[in-house]
């Protein structure tokens, strides 16, 4: 289905502020050639709403909301947004702060006493802007062998989240997103108020927006009208279904439509629901101990993006994808809901769609600004930074490599041109963020190169150490076979050799092929992105255990069980 608003030649005058904005006739040709590739029968695909100063301009269905019934997506179309969720989570705290029934710098064991105390407070405020250091419970699931698809509960999640003896880090000392603290808030807001956060954000949220078709999910047995079936493509060609039966809720879970979510993203305009304070709270910076400055307000990323401000979030579930962007000083959103994963990334398509709309604003604002290309390094000396990283304290793997004349490097899920600023010296990120990962080569006193990560301008260090290439003798594969132990996840991983590869086994999971990555070291798949081992060895040189961490959960160890063998 689509709906182009027109009055004369496509016109749509918008009177906010005594400004009108004209629709030319060429957007609509060049929005709708983003999402080609998905508006066939044969596919599923997105539904999209643009929103200029205050009102839907264009919106549109392209691809199919159920293959097997032969639905096509329309804007009326129900999707799981995911992380996008996150935002409307926070609004729901700051509405019980503004009642007075919380403090945002509230300790959060004052509502979940069962929370561990882990040597420092940590708050209401942290959760909300990802600084608590809590572990993500959702890569936990997929550690302890429970994969997305399955039915896990609000019980079923605490128990897992109230096992974990560590964190990540202090609270306060960095930023690192978890879906734990929205999770966790979902809770707050049931103690807090005795109703589920279903129940609190329609009477508080939704209902007074007029989103008639939104709700968080937390009945995986509810039936919705007009839901599209979230789908992920097979080998070989065509697709299957990819649906979840989580029922937690607050890091995600809220199931909308692009025509709801536009009264949503309305609300940073005329802040019907918490005001214009309520706003001012989601849209501002978080600050780290030392006071540096995330990247991260309240449920949402704040940042840059061709020189104007960005406001944005995307969101990633089983076979559903979403993004919500918002160019606030321009009144622009753009608004996609999405069931297929795979190559689609509908961030990547918001953008392309701003690109559409904004193209004068983006010119202007990028000749007003100054592009920092960095002083040349020749391909030589970028050859020596390149290889592969690893840090034992986070767990982290990066890969350096050279590619055009220029320093690349490759992390789970992220792929930077390396931009040089001094000797050894260079930045990663979106080209036009205030929050650059900085990184800086030198070489240790025995010769071998170092690589230090220092994290959001200036904060502490990370060494990441040059490592060796990985083991794939089938011979030398068997010194990491054994059964391992973690207690906190209650979990038992085993590992076989078959065929020269080395396979992960796990109770009520498949089998598992592991990608060697360095010596001792190896990658294996989540549910959503990766998870990476390393084996530990005693003075003997004989494994005795591993650390396993993902991008989200610093590294757990696992120990041998007594009776493995001793390789």
């Amino acid at each position: 289905m689509k709906r182009l608003l027109t009055v004369t030649s496509l016109i749509c005058l918008l009177l906010v502020g005594g400004m009108s904005y004209t629709v030319p006739d060429t957007f609509t040709d060049q929005v709708d050639r983003i999402f080609a590739e998905w508006n066939t029968t044969g596919s599923p695909g997105c539904a999209l709403a643009v929103v200029k100063d205050g009102r839907i301009v264009y919106e549109h269905g392209y691809g199919m909301a159920n293959l097997e019934l032969s639905v096509a997506i329309t804007p009326q179309s129900v999707f799981d947004i995911g992380s996008v969720s996150k935002q409307i989570t926070a609004m729901a705290i700051v509405l019980l702060v503004q009642d007075g029934k919380l403090l945002l710098d509230d300790d959060i064991r004052q509502s979940l006493p069962e929370i561990p105390d882990y040597g420092s407070k940590i708050t209401i405020r942290n959760l909300l802007h990802h600084t608590s250091g809590l572990r993500n419970y959702t890569d936990l699931f997929d550690l302890v062998g429970i994969p997305e698809a399955d039915l896990t509960t609000d019980r079923d999640a605490m128990d897992l989240i109230v096992r974990q003896r560590g964190v990540n880090f202090k609270a306060g000392e960095e930023f690192l997103y978890s879906d734990t603290n929205f999770f966790l808030m979902s809770q707050i807001v049931k103690r807090v108020t005795g109703q589920t956060l279903r129940q609190f954000a329609q009477e508080r949220i939704f209902g007074p927006l007029g989103m008639t078709s939104t709700h968080f999910h937390d009945d995986h047995t509810m039936i919705v009208p007009r839901r599209a079936t979230g789908y992920a493509p097979q080998k070989g060609g065509g697709f299957e279904i990819d649906m979840s039966d989580f029922e937690q809720v607050g890091d995600g879970s809220v199931m909308t439509t692009v025509e709801d979510l536009s009264k949503w993203e309305q609300n940073y305009e005329h802040a019907v629901v918490g005001g214009p304070e309520a706003i001012r709270q989601l849209t501002t910076p978080g600050t780290l101990n030392n006071g540096q400055s995330i990247p991260f307000g309240m449920g949402l990323f704040i940042d840059h993006y061709r020189g104007l401000n960005w406001h944005h979030h995307g969101g990633e579930w089983v076979g559903y994808r979403a993004a919500l962007s918002r160019f606030p000083d321009q009144h622009f959103a753009t608004l996609i809901t999405c069931n297929c994963v795979g190559s689609m990334s509908p961030m990547t398509m918001a953008k392309r769609v701003a690109d559409v709309y904004l193209a004068s604003e983006f010119a202007t604002a990028e000749k007003a600004g100054s592009p920092h290309s960095g002083p040349a390094v020749p391909a030589t000396t970028l050859m020596q930074y390149a290889g592969t990283y690893w840090s034992q304290e986070k767990g982290g793997l990066r890969k350096f490599m050279v590619r055009d004349g220029k320093l690349v490097m490759e992390a789970p899920g992220i792929t930077y041109d390396m931009v040089p600023v001094g000797e050894g010296r260079f930045e990663a990120g979106e080209p036009d963020s205030e929050h650059k990962d900085k990184y800086v080569f030198r070489t240790a006193g025995t010769g071998s190169a170092l690589l230090q990560l220092e994290a959001w301008k200036g904060g502490a260090p990370t060494t990441y150490e040059a490592v060796k290439g990985p083991v794939t003798e089938a011979s030398r594969l068997a010194d990491y076979a054994g059964a391992f132990t973690n207690d906190e996840l209650r979990a038992t991983w085993t590992f076989v050799v078959q065929n020269g590869k080395l396979i992960r086994q796990q109770w009520m999971t498949e089998d598992e092929e592991l990608e060697p990555a360095f010596f001792d070291g190896f990658i294996g798949e989540l549910s959503e992105g990766q998870f990476l081992i390393h084996f530990n060895r005693d003075r003997a040189n004989h494994v005795n255990g591993f650390d396993v961490s993902t991008d989200l959960v610093r590294p757990m160890k696992f120990t041998i069980v007594a009776n493995s063998p001793q390789k």
